[in-house]
């Protein structure tokens, strides 16, 4: 999984990555409204495998954002500890 912080597809600082079934993941920054406090927000898209239509995106409070991360750690790591499957 290769991450980059800018380049094809990937404008700003954002964080990106190319999946192993083809969708592009797109992490960044959210700043919605002016003034004096706007929203801050983690910005999520994920893209269609080969382009293959609009994939879907989300707007995270940093708390939404920090419950997504450690849901997609602890399934990471029952994959990690899950016997291989024959």
């Amino acid at each position: 999984m290769d991450l980059e912080t800018s380049g094809a597809g990937c404008a700003g600082p954002h964080i990106c990555f190319l999946t192993a079934c083809g969708r592009e993941i797109r992490v960044g920054h959210l700043v919605l409204g002016g003034g004096r406090h706007p929203a801050q927000r983690v910005s999520l898209a994920i893209g269609s495998p080969s382009g293959a239509g609009d994939g879907t995106w989300a707007g995270l409070t940093p708390g939404e954002a920090r419950r997504l991360a450690s849901a997609l750690l602890t399934q990471a790591a029952e994959c990690d500890d899950a016997p291989p499957q024959t």
